[in-house]
């Protein structure tokens, strides 16, 4: 007991899924942690702030029993200093918090509690739903579709319509249409709005919009998958709708972290991201031709990044050769690309130069104007699958960091009802089109990163309805938006 004593358990609330919304006070916890016990839904990257001789387990409510994790915390706290138990949202909103606190308070383990964004508030903002309203919903009512046992909650329906507040309902996509029936029955006009948002805050984020009489109907037929949260009320009514991209959906084909941020992207626009990813990254930062062009490094007087994931890549790769951003010494950065160039001030680097127009021929003919380059030694960070550079004038080496390959765990059956398929690259359209066959595009808008993916496509026969002006995932959302503003 006396060992207990001298540690401390936090309950932190993780968030609604999305790494980025946890609290920095969750993070600085975490990296302190000598054990973590974490549940399925929280964002896996956080579990990169933990230190690697901490013990970490998963407590996944699938098969973990609440009191196996009650057991598991008591022995954490016999062997620990510092534990957290993250949990997904917030712990005190339907996150069992009352259960592992009591087991807490009777072996006299001391806790702290942690706040986190609910799934809750993740939905309202994603979807862009006011939750309360002073003139018309100045009440809110959270409610569990499901008891502990995943039974249907025993609910005063008639007393929640007649609060004449804002309904949120957790855990319903399994008996929805038997919490709206109850609510109608409950004297809820059949015509008040209803969203319902899964995933709120993840890339397979997805937003359903209707009533009460028909959201059930809606979700059935989307093949709609929890988790997800049910808002009901008068002021229920997406501010995203109206914009161009709302409810459009747009099929990605990069690689699956690529996909990821794309994803980020459309979300605040309401369009629903399909994943659709054909290759995957393979890093090379293993190979020796990597770790000699980092020890050689600062002998060269430019090194330049072609892509934001050849940033992210070198970076790793150094770490793991125990070196940090003085490799560089007194070279000067280049990068193609503003993506490239902001991927790089992630890490407390400014690019020294960025072109105009960001394709190689572009940094070629840009970077030859304006330094005169000839006899310079310059360094060439890229993917294996890029043409090799020369530069006019200069000592150019090219290295390979990574590389990409085909993969078809990422590709399912396109949807009939698909707005758009995106294209980042060439090696994109040869790896979809192996897959698909053309004439199940023939209706689908086509939207293409730039000149070289403009190429492949056409080779194939298919004339993108949009290229974007600046080649970057921000380009090709604008030029989307642009073209919905125009139908």
């Amino acid at each position: 007991m006396d060992k207990i004593k001298k540690c401390r358990v936090y309950l932190v609330g993780a968030g609604p899924g999305c790494s980025k919304l946890i609290s920095i006070k969750g993070v600085e916890i975490l990296r302190q942690a000598d054990c973590v016990l974490y549940d399925k839904l929280i964002g896996k990257d956080l579990l990169d702030y933990v230190s690697a001789d901490a013990e970490v387990i998963y407590v996944g409510k699938d098969k973990a029993k609440q009191e196996s994790i009650n057991e598991l915390l008591i022995r954490a706290a016999n062997n620990h200093k510092i534990i957290v138990r993250l949990k997904g949202g917030d712990p005190m909103i339907f996150g069992r918090a009352t259960e592992e606190i009591r087991t807490l308070i009777e072996n006299g383990i001391d806790f702290e509690i942690i706040p986190g964004i609910t799934a809750i508030t993740a939905a309202a903002a994603c979807s862009a739903v006011t939750l309360t309203d002073r003139n018309t919903a100045s009440s809110l009512s959270i409610v569990t579709g499901q008891n502990a046992q995943g039974q249907t909650t025993r609910i005063d329906y008639a007393g929640l319509v007649r609060v004449k507040g804002t309904i949120v309902f957790y855990m319903t996509v399994g008996n929805m249409r038997q919490i709206c029936q109850k609510l109608m029955k409950g004297g809820l006009d059949a015509e008040t709005p209803a969203i319902v948002v899964a995933n709120a805050s993840l890339p397979n984020q997805r937003i359903i919009i209707g009533s009460i009489s028909n959201i059930a109907d809606k979700c059935k037929q989307a093949n709609l998958q929890p988790p997800a949260v049910m808002i009901i009320g008068k002021k229920c009514v997406s501010l995203l709708q109206g914009k161009p991209l709302f409810g459009k959906k747009i099929v990605m084909t990069r690689d699956a972290e690529g996909n990821a941020e794309f994803a980020c992207k459309l979300a605040p626009r309401g369009a629903e991201a399909i994943d659709m990813h054909c290759f995957e990254i393979q890093e090379w930062t293993d190979k020796k031709e990597f770790r000699q062009a980092v020890e050689k490094i600062k002998n060269f007087d430019w090194v330049f990044f072609t892509s934001p994931n050849g940033v992210r890549i070198f970076f790793k790769g150094i770490k793991k050769l125990r070196k940090d951003v003085r490799v560089f010494g007194d070279t000067k950065i280049g990068c193609i690309g503003s993506e490239t160039a902001r991927a790089i001030e992630e890490y407390g680097i400014n690019a020294d130069f960025v072109p105009v127009h960001y394709t190689s021929a572009d940094l070629m003919n840009e970077f030859v104007k304006k330094y005169r380059p000839r006899g310079k030694k310059i360094l060439l960070l890229r993917s294996a699958l890029a043409e090799k550079m020369e530069i006019k004038g200069a000592k150019t080496e090219n290295v390979s960091m990574y590389t990409a390959v085909k993969t078809s765990g990422g590709i399912s059956n396109l949807d009939e009802e698909i707005d758009w398929i995106t294209f980042a690259s060439s090696f994109a359209v040869k790896c979809f089109f192996e897959k698909f066959d053309l004439r199940l595009i023939e209706n689908v808008k086509i939207a293409s990163i730039g000149p070289v993916t403009t190429e492949s496509l056409r080779k194939l026969g298919i004339e993108p309805t949009v290229e974007a002006k600046e080649h970057t995932i921000d380009g090709l959302v604008e030029a989307m938006e642009k073209y919905g503003n125009h139908e």
